[in-house]
């Protein structure tokens, strides 16, 4: 055995570290296949799509394996125990998070400035197209696309005619955009579900109902159904988690521990079944003039989200006198999405403004996005002119009123959701 070892190119540590080298080859071939793809793909005007970018990894793997076959020859037997500087660590081979982080930069990188500040916008397709109840995508959504690349759309009942064309809608929608896209609705459960009722399936139990029963894998489970036919149509965010404490409307309850547990099971069902969760309305949809200390068990529900992973949660525009001392709507308010939601809370996910044509009637569609922008949002929802709000940040960027670092940072955290469910899938090629 020794002397077919030492024939074979020296010790057993050597073989083993030759191993672990290619192991390091293969994860810096497989991010140099991804940067590959995406940017041929950017600069000739092509799609994106995660199948490119796992034909294009595949590809490279296959000629890397000519590169560890050698390696793979060597006959080692397995030592009797393995010394800890000969274990494969994390920082020798590229980890999912390093992948993730790869793919992210990559995209950010290639895109152009005017593709990255849309991709911060969720509009409904009328915004975008400038048409009324789309229920098709046609040539209509792929010009304006080509033209708007945001990062989401919502679809509300009136999109909704029947399983069939919501599927394709939603599909030909996808393949369309030259990125990859929330493809959004608001389905709380019970009579509030947009896709559930439009399309007549069986209702689920509504927030209020699995509240008043306490049963928090309940919560689970129904969450869990609605990804399961979400997902089935196309859909890839529920913006319909209700993390408020009230007794009407779309809520779990009043109680903050009843409503807290609900909410991490139905962000883990959620999640757990290809659909990402956003929590509704950060701090709370009512000004009570309290502050932090005074909100402590309103902020709990939040709070439980995070925990579970909420990819999103969306700041309401209703102002917090309490934390801000002034009118500020709360998703134009530092001191609400910075100090609070991410210093206090710790949140490091997607922060999404409540819809912006809410406040009008007190700012411009341009000033509303800029200032969400400048206070710490990182998506802008439904502002009453798409288009206005997109020039007005386009041209905050050009003048330097935001930076591209600053856009670069929300929208590496809007990526980081649309592929950290895939990374495992690109790299497993």
């Amino acid at each position: 055995m020794e002397d077919k070892m030492n024939n074979n190119g020296g010790s057993e540590r050597d073989v083993r570290r030759e191993l672990r080298r290619q192991r390091r080859i293969r994860a810096q071939i497989t991010a140099y296949a991804i940067t590959g793809v995406l940017g041929v793909s950017v600069i000739s005007g092509a799609f994106f799509t995660l199948d490119k970018v796992i034909g294009a990894v595949k590809a490279y793997n296959e000629q890397v394996e000519e590169t560890v076959a050698e390696a793979k020859e060597v006959n080692v037997q397995p030592a009797a125990v393995e010394s800890p500087d000969e274990a494969v660590t994390d920082a020798e081979v590229m980890s999912g998070e390093d992948m993730l982080d790869h793919v992210v930069d990559t995209c950010i990188s290639e895109m152009p400035l005017e593709d990255r500040v849309a991709g911060l916008f969720m509009v409904s397709p009328e915004q975008l197209t400038n048409s009324d109840a789309v229920i098709k995508a046609g040539t209509a959504t792929q010009d304006a696309l080509n033209s708007y690349a945001v990062g989401g759309l919502v679809y509300l009942s009136k999109n909704i005619k029947d399983g069939a064309q919501i599927k394709e809608m939603l599909s030909s929608t996808s393949a369309m955009s030259k990125y990859p896209l929330f493809l959004s609705t608001v389905e709380v459960g019970g009579e509030k579900s947009v896709v559930a009722n439009a399309l007549g399936l069986d209702p689920v139990a509504s927030p209020a109902e699995l509240g008043s029963n306490g049963n928090a894998d309940e919560a689970y489970n129904t969450a869990s159904r609605v990804a399961d036919y979400l997902n089935g149509y196309g859909f890839n965010l529920n913006l319909g988690v209700n993390a408020n404490l009230s007794a009407e409307g779309n809520s779990f309850g009043a109680d903050s521990k009843t409503v807290s547990a609900m909410v991490a099971k139905t962000v883990e069902g959620l999640q757990s079944f290809g659909v990402s969760a956003c929590l509704q309305y950060f701090p709370e949809t009512i000004n009570s003039g309290n502050n932090v200390d005074g909100l402590a068990e309103v902020l709990e529900p939040f709070r439980a989200g995070i925990d579970s992973g909420a990819s999103m949660i969306m700041v309401c525009s209703a102002p917090s006198t309490g934390i801000t001392g002034d009118d500020t709507p709360s998703c134009l308010s530092q001191t609400v999405m910075q100090e609070v939601l991410r210093g206090q809370l710790g949140y490091n996910g997607i922060i999404i403004t409540d819809s912006l044509s809410d406040i009008s009637d007190r700012y411009s569609s341009a000033d509303a996005a800029v200032a969400a922008l400048q206070a710490g949002a990182d998506m802008i929802f439904l502002p009453e002119n798409f288009g206005e709000a997109y020039q007005g940040v386009l041209a905050a960027v050009q003048n330097g009123t935001i930076s591209e670092d600053r856009i670069n940072e929300s929208l590496r955290r809007v990526y980081r959701v649309k592929y950290a469910n895939r990374v495992e899938e690109i790299t497993a090629q």
